[in-house]
């Protein structure tokens, strides 16, 4: 049976800027770039794969819930305030980080295609 997320793949509309964003804006690590295919594989520190895939298509990897858009991929963070003001430093899209309640603090951000992210704190 399934046993973990292998990788994701999100549609992007400049592969070469969106990689120049996710690894000097996220710190993604880029391992291979094709440029005959126009994909190209990022990967996490924890050794997560993540795909750009280049598309002419309007898409992004969102869904819409009740009229509100709402990410696909979640990530964490051990500094949510660190991440929040890095992002704001390098003009990110990002919503203020929202507090549950229950222990957990998340932040939302978008990249240069308008792909909505996740980002969970436990405290």
């Amino acid at each position: 049976m399934l046993e973990k997320i292998l990788f994701n793949e999100i549609p992007v509309k400049d592969i070469q800027k969106s990689i120049a964003w996710y690894t000097e804006v996220l710190g993604l690590e880029l391992i291979w770039n094709s440029e005959e295919e126009k994909l190209a594989q990022l990967n996490l520190p924890s050794g997560q794969m993540i795909f750009l895939n280049e598309t002419i298509e309007d898409t992004t990897a969102n869904f819409l819930k009740n009229g509100e858009v709402h990410n696909v991929i979640g990530f964490q963070t051990s500094n949510i305030n660190h991440l929040y003001n890095h992002l704001i430093n390098n003009a990110v899209q990002v919503e203020e980080i929202v507090d549950d309640g229950l222990g957990n603090n998340f932040l939302h951000f978008y990249d240069l295609d308008g792909n909505k992210f996740c980002v969970q704190y436990d405290k």
